[in-house]
């Protein structure tokens, strides 16, 4: 299929401030073999592109709003974001009209696995495929288990059917390693439905759920990703 989401955001500074730019329009996406659709994205991908930053950083994001109607970004998961930017459509902050421009600004406070999506009309807006992660590392990152590779899987499961970072089977992209790797996945729930997640062969040790390491982490063969969860687990090869 053409097309490829979830692409790590590119980002320019000014001063200590990290900045990061998302436009949101309408594209055509070919979810599953010759299969296109009517999505709504950010940066004309989908799932958006993935911002990264680090325990502490201060981030501007400008929304540039290419749609035909109004929309917002909300911070899902991240905490001591002010009201003014938490992104909730007539609640926190006026519509962004099409063709307007918002910029949001807080401080990238608590580390782990966290998603961006809109807040207005989100059934059509969210399901449709404005949603991507928000990833924020820890400071000291001798602090966080060591891991060879990494993905991450977003799930949705409305107006595009069942996806996993935007693409439905058989289109889905194969997870890989080499015999002896320990894999850290990011799974991340943005659809309506639960899904449980499984391996064939090999358990996953559940590590932290949405962006909280367990007091006690466990092992399973199938985890279950409820509606607006987040878990990182590992998987040893």
């Amino acid at each position: 299929t053409n097309g490829k989401g979830g692409i790590p955001l590119e980002y320019t500074t000014d001063g200590d401030t990290r900045v990061f730019t998302l436009t949101t329009s309408k594209i055509q996406w070919e979810t599953t073999p010759g299969q296109f659709q009517e999505a709504y994205s950010y940066n004309k991908m989908l799932p958006g592109p993935e911002i990264r930053v680090t325990e502490g950083d201060k981030v501007r994001v400008i929304l540039r709003n290419g749609l035909p109607e109004s929309t917002v970004i909300h911070w899902h998961g991240l905490q001591g974001v002010p009201n003014k930017m938490d992104g909730v459509g007539n609640l926190t902050q006026p519509p962004v009209k099409p063709g307007e421009t918002f910029t949001y600004e807080f401080v990238a406070k608590n580390p782990g696995t966290h998603m961006y999506h809109s807040h207005i009309n989100a059934m059509k807006q969210v399901g449709g495929g404005m949603l991507g992660a928000f990833i924020i590392e820890p400071k000291d990152k001798s602090s966080y288990p060591q891991f060879d590779k990494e993905y991450t899987m977003v799930l949705n499961d409305t107006v595009l059917g069942f996806t996993i970072n935007g693409k439905g089977f058989p289109a889905t992209e194969a997870l890989t390693a080499k015999k002896g790797q320990k894999l850290l996945i990011r799974f991340m729930n943005e659809g309506n439905m639960n899904h449980p997640m499984h391996l064939h062969g090999m358990p996953m040790q559940v590590y932290a759920r949405d962006g909280y390491p367990l007091p006690q982490p466990y092992m399973c063969d199938t985890l279950d990703v409820a509606p607006g969860n987040r878990y990182e687990v590992f998987v040893d090869c």
